[in-house]
C-alpha cells in the first residue's frame, strides 16, 4: 500500500474514534442509559418467567387519605414468582381528590406495584393537567415515599410557555416541585410563546 494512503487512511480513522469518544462523554447522559436499563432489566424478568396474562386490566386505589389513583393497561404480565409486580402495555392513570383537578398520564409501558401502588411510567410519556402538558420518556410515582419524579427528555408546555429539563422531581402531599438539569452545566431551558 502507498505511504500516503497509509497515512491519510490512519488520520481518518484517528478523527473519527475522536469524534465517537467526545460525542460519547459530551452528549450521551450515562444516567438516562443506567434508568432506562433497569426498566428493561425488569420487563425482561417479568417477561422470561411470564406465566400469566390479563387483558384490560384497572386498578383503583386510595392514597393520602382523600385522593384516588387509577390506572387502566390493554394487557399486563406478571411472574408467578412475584404476582404484585406488573408489566402494563398501553397505560392510562389518573390521579385525583374531591379538591383538585384530574391529573391524567398515558405511556406505551408501565412497572406496576399492586402492593404500595408505585408505578414506573415508561415510553413516550404523557402527563396533563388542566392547560399544562408534560412529555418525557419516564415518570415514576412513588405512593410510599410521596413524591413522583419525571425524567429525561422533559418538556413542559403551558399556554405561553415551553420549558425543556432533564428532571422534575414533585412532592405528592405540598405539590412543590423542583426543576433542573442533571448536568450542573447546563440551564432549563425556557421559551416564551408570546
Amino acid at each position: 500500500m502507498n505511504k500516503k494512503v497509509l497515512i491519510q487512511l490512519s488520520l481518518f480513522l484517528t478523527i473519527f474514534i475522536s469524534c465517537l469518544i467526545f460525542y460519547r462523554l459530551f452528549f450521551i447522559d450515562p444516567n438516562a442509559e443506567i434508568e432506562n436499563t433497569k426498566y428493561d432489566q425488569e420487563s425482561k424478568k417479568i417477561s422470561k418467567s411470564t406465566t400469566n396474562q390479563i387483558n384490560e386490566i384497572t386498578y383503583k386505589s386510595k392514597y393520602l387519605d382523600n385522593k384516588n389513583y387509577v390506572i387502566k393497561a390493554e394487557f399486563a404480565e406478571f411472574s408467578a414468582d412475584s404476582p404484585d409486580i406488573m408489566l402494563l402495555y398501553n397505560v392510562k392513570g389518573k390521579m385525583f381528590s374531591d379538591s383538585s383537578d384530574i391529573i391524567e398520564i398515558s405511556s406505551k409501558k408501565a412497572i406496576y406495584n399492586s402492593v404500595n401502588y408505585n408505578t414506573n411510567f415508561y415510553e413516550n410519556v404523557l402527563v396533563n393537567y388542566n392547560d399544562h402538558q408534560i412529555n418525557s420518556d419516564n415518570f415514576d410515582l412513588f405512593f410510599d415515599k410521596k413524591i413522583s419524579t419525571i425524567y429525561n427528555n422533559v418538556t413542559y408546555k403551558s399556554l405561553n410557555t415551553i420549558l425543556h429539563a432533564d428532571k422534575i422531581d414533585i412532592d405528592l402531599i405540598t405539590k412543590n416541585s423542583k426543576i433542573y438539569m442533571l448536568d450542573k452545566s447546563k440551564k432549563v431551558r425556557i421559551q416564551n410563546l408570546n
